[in-house]
Formats: structure tokens, sequence, C-alpha cells
């Protein structure tokens, strides 16, 4: 058959695919491989004809035999790229689209897709250059210069340049003003930097435009829950869920402000998810993981237990675990997490429940075990090392001396007041009141610490008011002094940085770097009883408390003979460890103006105060930064 007939089959394939004719159209691609075997063109219509009967897996079995005859062939690399992008099969998507870019240097949307899928997989330097590569090209429409500013900014915010991804969005919506989903992350980062009202106004753009699914919704009431507007906020969360009743995120945060908000029926919605959806784990999973948090650990262990019936899971394998373990259940406990280990044996998260569940139950050398195994797999996380810490400890091994010096890495700094400022004691009242106007809930969060308090939304550093960026710069002068301090601890040759065998080096002193950068930032006020739950912060690296109002009964002469009320103390755990002793290893008298920084993987807590003033203090972590 002549080439001249052969594309003359294919058109009359193409038309019959487009008309829906799938079986005339099989029938003229089956005739044009009967004379040319693995022809690339008649592969590839094949496999668009799988893919709009649905059948991916048929389409993708073409595309790859298509590929393997014709290597050189790049619609069916773009293809196979975009197949397997949609089966979840992103590292193979990347593979498949580097190829096709290879292929098309000229061809810009292929590099951008090729820019698009390393990001989905971290590769954040090789993005980058993809992208550049992409941008240089010229013949862009309109549309895909939008999508390339639009990943352009998604690129910052991963680098939590929040700032240049709102810039870089504002350009893209200058090519694409009408386009929803800019308007949408536009929003979403103007939340992020703590413009409430400049985010709901974005989102209102984007729905107008015509977004109307449960993502815009939900995070519309993001913003309305920052502007203090619960009651709509709760409406968006509820819009979001007539989208999708088992949107997981609006399933929690309506949860989560119901709670705030004093509402004893804080899980209907989680209750209606399940009713529902009898067969879906999703409403029980989140609905356990709230009880957990609220230490209603029986009420836990039943939703943990129906999820993981439902969808054997190891999260809630883990929740399970963790609630039976709190309810003194430690053999059903200890079965729930090597199930958890079992399913995700690569996730820290699942040993470092593990090892804290075998503390509990008085099998410290196991724990050692599963404890190192966590911080081998996430160096990084605070939470693997504080676990490890507990072990060490309850074992006597020398690793907990190397680990944790409570003398020397947690240190107190006075602050100064600000410039224009008579002294810390004026800045601290006027800053008071400021504070004051951003703790609008009734009650604390459910999934955070405090008890009997509340606690601010959002990142407080990026709020706009003067008094708060002033405390944020005088933070920040102590804390160059301290990573210096650090510095020089790190270097110090009796300290000895050898790590014990088995494990990363020293999580603090191994990662001091001359640049770092506030992660997160938040104000805790506690009334009458109020405390902090003992914990450690899992992501950050320095974690910290600035005391800004403290009680009379707190700052008190004699408040070490009266049990230290509202006092911050270090290295207790907030579960019992047979082995260990409940005594803190060092604790602080808080005093208005002092800043105590202290590692992220220790331990600590506050001691509860009876007194009718209240307990305000800013919090925040910090994370190295490279150069």
């Amino acid at each position: 058959m002549q080439t001249a007939q052969l594309r003359l089959l294919l058109q009359r394939a193409d038309q019959h695919r487009q008309a829906g004719q799938f079986a005339d159209a099989r029938g003229c691609c089956a005739e044009v491989l009967r004379h040319a075997p693995d022809q690339p063109d008649a592969l590839l219509m094949l496999a668009g004809v799988a893919l709009a009967q649905g059948l991916r897996s048929q389409a993708q079995a073409l595309l790859e035999r298509a590929v393997a005859a014709n290597p050189t062939h790049a619609p069916s690399w773009l293809r196979l790229s975009e197949v397997l992008e949609d089966q979840g099969q992103v590292a193979a998507a990347e593979a498949a689209m580097a190829r096709a870019a290879g292929l098309l240097p000229h061809h810009a949307p292929a590099h951008y897709n090729h820019a698009r899928l390393l990001r989905a997989q971290g590769r954040r330097e090789a993005a980058s250059a993809a992208l550049e590569r992409a941008r240089t090209l010229p013949g862009s429409s309109p549309t895909l210069h939008a999508q390339m500013l639009q990943l352009q900014a998604l690129m910052h915010e991963d680098a939590g340049d929040l700032e240049s991804a709102l810039l870089a969005l504002e350009h893209a919506l200058q090519a694409a003003p009408n386009r929803a989903a800019l308007h949408h992350n536009r929003g979403v980062l103007l939340h992020r930097l703590s413009r409430p009202l400049d985010a709901l106004q974005a989102h209102d753009r984007a729905l107008a435009l015509g977004l109307d699914v449960a993502e815009a919704h939900y995070n519309r009431g993001n913003s309305l829950q920052s502007l203090g507007r619960s009651s709509d906020a709760l409406q968006s969360y509820r819009a979001a869920l007539a989208r999708d009743p088992q949107y997981a995120l609006a399933l929690y945060d309506a949860a989560r402000l119901r709670w705030r908000l004093g509402d004893a029926e804080f899980a209907t919605e989680l209750d209606a998810a399940e009713a529902a959806a009898p067969h879906s784990p999703v409403a029980p999973g989140i609905k356990g993981r709230l009880l957990l948090r609220a230490e209603r650990h029986a009420e836990a262990a039943e939703a943990f237990a129906r999820a993981a019936h439902l969808g054997p899971a190891a999260g809630y394998f883990d929740g399970l675990g963790q609630a039976l373990a709190r309810l003194g259940r430690h053999d059903e406990a200890l079965h729930a997490h090597r199930q958890a280990v079992a399913l995700a044996p690569e996730l820290a998260a699942t040993h470092i429940s593990h090892a804290a569940c075998l503390l509990q139950a008085g099998q410290a050398p196991a724990a050692v075990v599963s404890a190192q195994t966590a911080v081998r797999l996430a160096p990084t996380d605070q939470q693997a090392w504080a676990m490890l810490d507990l072990a060490w400890r309850a074992t006597d091994h020398p690793g907990a001396q190397w680990l944790n010096d409570y003398g020397r890495m947690i240190q107190v700094y006075e602050l100064e007041p600000p410039p224009g400022w008579p002294d810390i004691d004026a800045f601290n009242a006027a800053l008071t009141q400021a504070l004051l106007g951003l703790h609008t809930d009734d009650q604390a969060p459910i999934d955070q610490t405090l008890r009997h308090g509340s606690q601010t939304l959002g990142d407080i550093f990026e709020q706009r008011h003067p008094l708060i960026q002033q405390l944020r710069d005088q933070i920040a002068q102590q804390l160059d002094r301290h990573v210096r301090y650090l510095r020089e601890l790190a270097a110090d040759p009796l300290r000895g940085l050898d790590a014990p065998e088995g494990v990363p080096p020293h999580p603090l002193l191994s990662r001091v770097a001359p640049k770092w950068r506030f992660s997160d930032s938040w104000s805790s006020r506690l009334r009458r009883g109020g405390f902090h739950t003992h914990h450690v912060h899992p992501h950050g690296w320095i974690s910290s408390c600035y005391y800004v109002a403290v009680p009379p009964t707190v700052t008190a002469t004699t408040a070490e003979q009266q049990g230290q009320p509202g006092w911050i103390a270090f290295g207790l755990p907030d579960f019992e460890v047979p082995a260990l002793s409940q005594q803190a290893m060092r604790t602080l008298q808080p005093r208005p103006g002092t800043l105590v920084l202290f590692p992220s993987f220790t331990w600590h807590g506050t001691v509860p105060f009876d007194d009718e003033a209240m307990r305000l203090t800013v919090a925040f972590d910090v994370l190295p930064q490279a150069l």
C-alpha cells in the first residue's frame, strides 16, 4: 500500500473517532497496521480511540508499543506521558515527557510539561531549568504563557518566596485576565500572606468566572475564617462538601471551626459524610484524628477501627494504636502499630508512633530500634529525634547526653525595646492590645497543644501590623545572635559531634547555617487553669517562646515553692514512660520581655496556673536556609 493510501486511511480513522464511530476507526487503523506493522500514527490513533472509550491500560500498551518500535516518534511519547500521569505514574510520565522534549527542542509545551512533572517529583532545580527553556522558546500562545507564569509562581511558593509567587501570578493574569484558576491561586497566596480581604476578593472573582469546584469554596472559607466571619466560613465549607461530600480538608476544617466556636456538635458534617458514604473510610478517619487530639481516646479508637476496617491504611492503624495506648491497652496498640509499619515501612511516622507505644508498654530497648529507624528515614523530623531521646534516656544510653544538652542548647535572651519605645514594658503593653485583636476564638483549637485558651490563625509574622513587625525585627536580631552561638557550640571540641552508631548527624548543630527563615509563627493566650501539653515541633529546627504578658502568680518570687505555676518545663513527654522519672529536665520562669530559644526536638510544656490575668505569648519555628 502506498504512503498516500495509508495517510488517507488514517484521516478516515480520525474522522470516525471524532464522530464516535470507534469500530470504524479501529477498522481503518487495523488495515494500516496490516500493511505497515507498528506504524506509529496508527498505534497513536488506536490509543486515542481506547482513551475515548475509557480503556486507559489498553491505550498505554498501544503507546508503549509505538515508542518501542519507533523511539523517535515524539507524538507517541507526548501522549504516553499524558496517559501515565493520568494514572498517577508521575516518574514514568516525566521520563516519557523528557524523551518528547529531547525530540522537540523548540516545542515549548513539551518543555513546560516536563518542568511541571519535574516539580511534581520535588526536583526543583531541574524543573526550573526546564521551565526557563520553555520560556525562551518563541511562539508561545497567551494561554501557554500564562500557564508558564502560573508554574513559576508555584515554584516560588515551593521555595517559600510568596511575594515572588504573587508577582508571577499577577503577570499571568495580565496575559489571561479571565482565567479563573489564576484568580483562585492568587487568593490562596494572598491568604498565606495574611491579606484575607484581598484573598476573599480573588476567590469571589474566581467563582464569578465559573470555578465552581470544592477546592475553590474551601479556600474561600479559609479567607472568611481569617476575617472572623465564622458562620460564612462554615457555609463555604458546606458548599465545598455539596460538590464533593468526601472532601477531606473541608470536613476537617468545618469540624475544627465548630470546635473553636464551642459547638458541642462539632462533628455534624463528619457524621453526615459517614452516613452518606458508609463504605468510605474518609470521615471516620478524620473524626478519629480530631478525637485523638481532643483526648477522647475511646471514641477515637472506635472511629479509627471503623476507618481501618473500611480502608486498611497505615494512618488509620497508626491512629488506632495511639488511641489504644492512651487507654492502656498496650498489647492491642502494639498489634495496630505493627500493622501500620507493615503497610508503610518507609514512613518515619509509623516508626515514631510504634516507638512511643513501646515506651508506654515498658519495652524501651525495642523502642530504641524503632526510633533509630525513624531518624534514619527522616533525619530532620524532630518528632523522631524526640522519641529517640526518650528511648535513649529510658535505657541509659549515652546518646541522650549527645543529643540534648538542656543547659546549653536552651537559651534565654532579653529583648531590647524597638526604636522609639522607652522600654520593653511599654512596647509589650501596646503589643498586647494588638495581639488580643487577633484572638477571636471561644476556645483552643482541637488539634493544638494549648488547653483553656486560644491561638491565632495563620502566620502572625505575616501580619502587616507595625507592632508585630517591630517584634519580628527585634526577634530576628536575637536569632542571629543565637545562630552564631550554635555555630560556636558545634565547633566546641569538648562537646564531641560524632553521632552514636546508626544515627544521622546532630539534628540541631549539624544544620547550623549562616541564613535562616521563619517557617511559622503564632500567638497563644492562656486563661485561668491554662497550660500547654508536652510536645515537640516535628518540622522545625529552632523553636521559641516570647513572653508578652505573664500573670502575677507566675512572676512571683515564691513561684518555685508554689509548684512553678505557668513555668515552661523541658524534657517531659505527653505520655508516661515507666522507665523515666516524671521530673522535668529543666524549668524556666517566664518573664515579660524574655525570649526562650530551644531545639525543636526538645519536649516542652507548661504548668497550669491559677490567676485571673492571662498568659500571652508569641512563638515561632525557624528553619536553616541554604545559601
